[in-house]
């Protein structure tokens, strides 16, 4: 019957597994092993789809095309000649890009010995000639022995300004770091040669018309003593001045450029809500807010959270600044620092600068908070110039003189409160295509306004 051939066979295979349990058990174990292999390696290899998982940290990475150090992001703004009596500078030219560049190229040497008690008119040089390489931000120590590759960990705080010269007797570079706030100034020499010939060639500069003639214009103010004291000295060109205006096309910033800032400042995006008002977009996930203010075509970032890291690593808010930048979206267009406040808790606030003038705007101006390694506040426009293409159009608007300027500033300022005056941009918007025209700017100690154009009565000059 079939039951029973059922039965037979069945014992059959009964006896077979009996007669061949340790192989059976071999077997199953190393196929387990194997099995237990290829999960292990498709776990190290999985990749996700990033269109449905999306780590926050590989997106900010894959976005940054533009990353910065210190010597891209702190710069001079002016460089002035001194020979003898006379004063020679040079404004929104190239000549300041080539003396970074070799500013950048050379090691100095400190004198630790001492440092000097600075006064503004003592005699610098062989016969007073000398060239000061003026910086817009007062410089720790830290900023210039990065900047300057500097052998010594000593030197003066708030460096505003270097003077290089050429030594009489070695005819190499020489010179001094320069504090205009603590009136202080320590020897430096360089250990190459690659200042040299920017040095000897400032009489063919004067020549050919890329320094032209400037003066100096003091901001004092009043000591307990009765006494006047130099708080800082300024250079103005000396006749009017023709500067370039120049017009920019930029991809104004959408809903993918709201995403992309969204993704690189939150820990968590997926877990960002949105709301709409007011031509305003806020992000927030609890902890922290982004309001894009979409007229301006700028973003505010504040975090809610106090300090996570219990023992932080000190570090400078402008390497925290630059560190972060460079993660976290990039900078979008060339930057320079304006200023720095604090050691570890502290400020940084950057200038657009286009054509070796900042654009001091204050919709372009971006600024970053600190509080020991955690960012606190963020603001910067979002707006990003197409300056790989030449310009669409360009021409020429005349500023006022010097004397010009100082006279308004008198008539009209309480000069004590003076913090400085600069030519720098201020841009015009229409549409997608933006303008920088140059202009006289002032700032005002403690004022919130940041900096204001110095107006003219019309027809006094050209492009007021």
């Amino acid at each position: 019957m079939n039951w029973l051939k059922w039965v037979a066979q069945s014992k059959k295979i009964i006896n077979l597994f009996h007669e061949n349990y340790e192989l059976i058990k071999s077997i199953t174990l190393t196929l387990l092993i194997l099995l237990s292999l290829v999960l292990t390696w498709s776990l190290w290899t999985f990749k996700p789809s990033y269109s449905t998982i999306e780590d926050a940290r590989t997106v900010k990475k894959q976005e940054v095309v533009d990353e910065k150090d210190l010597t891209d992001v702190v710069r001079p703004t002016q460089v002035i000649y001194h020979k003898e009596s006379q004063i020679y500078g040079a404004e929104a030219s190239p000549i300041i890009e080539e003396f970074h560049k070799g500013l950048k190229d050379t090691k100095f040497t400190v004198d630790t010995t001492k440092i000097e008690t600075f006064e503004p008119d003592e005699k610098i040089g062989l016969n007073n000639s000398y060239i000061e390489v003026i910086y817009p931000v007062n410089m720790t120590q830290d900023i210039y022995k990065g900047l300057f590759k500097f052998n010594s960990a000593s030197g003066p705080d708030n460096v505003d300004r270097i003077f290089l010269y050429q030594d009489k007797d070695t005819d190499g570079i020489e010179g001094y770091l320069v504090s205009y706030q603590s009136k202080k100034m320590q020897k430096i020499k360089a250990l190459n040669n690659a200042l040299i010939p920017f040095i000897k060639g400032m009489g063919s500069s004067i020549n050919n018309g890329d320094f032209v003639s400037y003066m100096k214009y003091d901001l004092e103010r009043r000591k307990d003593n009765g006494e006047s004291e130099i708080t800082k000295r300024l250079y103005f060109p000396a006749e009017k001045i023709s500067l370039n205006r120049y017009n920019y096309l930029s991809n104004s910033p959408n809903q993918d450029t709201y995403e992309m800032y969204k993704k690189a400042l939150f820990k968590d995006p997926l877990a960002v809500k949105s709301a709409t008002s007011d031509n305003k977009i806020t992000y927030a996930d609890g902890t922290a807010a982004m309001v894009v203010n979409t007229l301006q075509n700028r973003f505010s970032y504040k975090s809610f959270t106090g300090m996570s890291n219990i023992n932080p690593t000190p570090t400078s808010p402008l390497s925290q600044s630059i560190r972060y930048i460079n993660t976290h979206a990039g900078w979008g267009n060339p930057y320079i620092l304006s200023n720095v406040t604090g050691r570890t808790t502290g400020s940084t606030e950057f200038w657009l600068f286009v054509e070796s003038l900042p654009v001091l705007d204050s919709n372009m101006q971006m600024s970053l908070k600190w509080n020991y390694g955690e960012l606190q506040e963020y603001n910067r426009s979002m707006v990003q110039l197409d300056l790989s293409e030449i310009p669409s159009s360009q021409s020429s608007i005349t500023l006022p003189s010097g004397k010009a300027v100082i006279e308004k500033v008198e008539s009209e300022s309480n000069t004590n409160n003076i913090k400085d005056i600069r030519i720098g941009y201020t841009m015009e918007k229409r549409e997608t295509l933006y303008t920088l025209v140059p202009r006289w700017f002032i700032n005002y100690e403690n004022s919130n306004m940041g900096y204001e154009q110095l107006r003219f009565k019309q027809g006094r000059e050209e492009g007021f």
